[in-house]
């Protein structure tokens, strides 16, 4: 009899725990299948397409790897390559270290911080394509503040998104201006996590303000920096919204990175196949990053322990 009620406790105790614990995710489990439905779709679907050559018709026929052959072998792909790796290096090469001295600057006992930040989170707020139009506008030979500048300097009236390398400096200069504001609050959280007792232990062993940095501030947000770093790559690897509305890929192909090239082969030439074949390429390279930011991730975790 004692040992039937024992029982009878344990398996109430067994579905106490069960509602208690795993409950809660039986009701996420709707949104997480819903999820996986809107992610995995268009992703097989798009794999599935890079292997097909569709017509206007929507007729498809099965060629293989041929749509990968043949944009390997492609010139024009390449370049957009080559492209996509400068606005990468511009963008990571110009928002990593200037955000870094930036959030130095605003977690640092100077007054004015506060407008700083609110200044500094300006680009972040606004959306992508109204960011690319206003700064279109900016560059515009018509009305646009940067080439009167320019003008007034040099003497000279700029087309600025007529010249190649003007236009990819442009492309450059607006992904720098909304990066910013997020590589420097990102690394700002960073530095803020550090106490403070370590700061004041170096200026008892009578560390300078670079010392201070350079031994204390650098070492402890280097894994901030990695992550940032690979977040700003897969951001700007993927951008085609912002390119696209500046330049639209032009002068010629000068600005054609790879995210602007599917969209064009996608969704303006209809060329569906191929846009997948690129999306592949990208899917890819997204996934070597992602893999890098996880284990990042794990490192981090462990080391905070």
């Amino acid at each position: 009899m004692e040992r039937s009620r024992k029982q009878m406790r344990s398996k109430k105790g067994g579905l106490y725990i069960l509602w208690e614990y795993k409950l809660p995710y039986l009701f996420l489990l709707p949104g997480v299948i819903l999820l996986i439905f809107f992610l995995a779709a268009p992703l097989i679907s798009g794999i599935y397409m890079s292997f097909q050559k569709i017509s206007l018709a929507g007729i498809s026929e099965f060629v293989g790897f041929q749509n990968y052959r043949l944009l390997v072998g492609e010139e024009r792909f390449r370049n957009n390559l080559l492209l996509s790796v400068l606005y990468v290096a511009g963008n990571v090469g110009l928002s990593v270290p200037l955000a870094y001295a930036a959030a130095l600057l605003i977690t640092g006992k100077l007054r004015g911080t506060q407008f700083f930040r609110a200044i500094f989170l300006t680009p972040f707020i606004v959306t992508p394509v109204v960011s690319a139009i206003l700064f279109r506008s900016m560059v515009d030979p018509s009305f646009g503040p940067i080439p009167a500048l320019l003008e007034m300097i040099t003497g000279e009236r700029y087309i600025i998104l007529a010249d190649s390398t003007l236009a990819m400096l442009t492309i450059i200069g607006h992904s720098f201006w909304r990066s910013f504001s997020f590589v420097m609050l990102f690394l700002a959280a960073g530095i803020a996590t550090i106490p403070t007792e370590i700061y004041e232990a170096a200026k008892v062993d009578g560390a300078g303000a670079w010392a201070r940095f350079r031994s204390v501030t650098f070492p402890l947000t280097k894994m901030h920096l990695a992550i940032v770093l690979l977040i700003i790559t897969m951001w700007t690897v993927q951008d085609a919204e912002t390119v696209y509305a500046l330049t639209g890929g032009g002068p010629g192909y000068s600005t054609e990175v790879t995210a602007v090239r599917l969209f064009k082969d996608a969704f303006i030439n209809f060329n569906l196949s191929y846009g997948a074949t690129i999306g592949v390429f990208l899917l890819m390279l997204s996934a070597v990053f992602m893999v890098l930011y996880f284990n990042l991730m794990m490192r981090g975790g462990e080391h905070s322990q």
